[in-house]
């Protein structure tokens, strides 16, 4: 076994080591998934009423939620994640890329943000206490962020370096994960 070799630090080194770590740590925090803890949506009234939906917007289900964010009904407009980090989304496409968990039941999406470009889950879940509490509907919708796919430098690199949108950069994207094209 080698030896452990001690030699003294300065500050300077120490708070760069510091610094360094916290760095290392924010990046590996989308290696995994990330909760989130709050979703913020902008309704588009006219589109509401169009469909059928009687205002003030009130969704009673995760199915009607799905349904709504699907046809446009409403658009998330910033996420929190469960440490409070906030994305505001740039460009959000519904269109599922993928999903997973037990039966497919999390779908997952792209979502290009201030953070970065990820792919967003999201699932009917249920609430164990509100049941117990006899509340009405325990049921409610979950979201996550799967994994990020670019960070923000990358996704600003590629909207200069080939002339694209927000949005041709995320159809690529689409494209690339599915095969199949999309206009959003």
């Amino acid at each position: 076994m080698k030896e452990i070799e001690w030699r003294r630090v300065t500050p300077e080194e120490f708070v760069w080591g510091l610094e360094e770590g916290v760095g290392q740590r924010r990046e590996n925090k989308y290696a995994f998934q990330t909760g989130i803890k709050d979703v913020e949506f902008e309704t588009d009234e006219d589109k509401a009423l169009a469909i059928g939906f009687a205002l003030p917007l009130e969704i009673q289900t995760p199915d009607q939620a799905e349904w709504a964010l699907r046809q446009g009904v409403i658009t998330p407009t910033t996420l929190v994640e469960d440490d409070n980090t906030h994305h505001q989304i740039a460009i959000f496409d519904p269109q599922p890329v993928g999903s997973s968990g037990y039966m497919g039941v999390c779908t997952h999406s792209l979502a290009l943000t201030d953070q970065g470009l990820f792919e967003v889950g999201r699932y009917p879940a249920m609430s164990l206490k509100a049941a117990f509490e006899g509340q009405a509907n325990p049921r409610y919708w979950q979201w996550f962020l799967h994994r990020r796919l670019a960070t923000a430098e990358q996704a600003a690199f590629w909207q200069e370096e080939d002339h694209l949108s927000p949005t041709q950069v995320v159809e690529r994207f689409f494209e690339a994960m599915t095969g199949r094209s999309r206009h959003i």
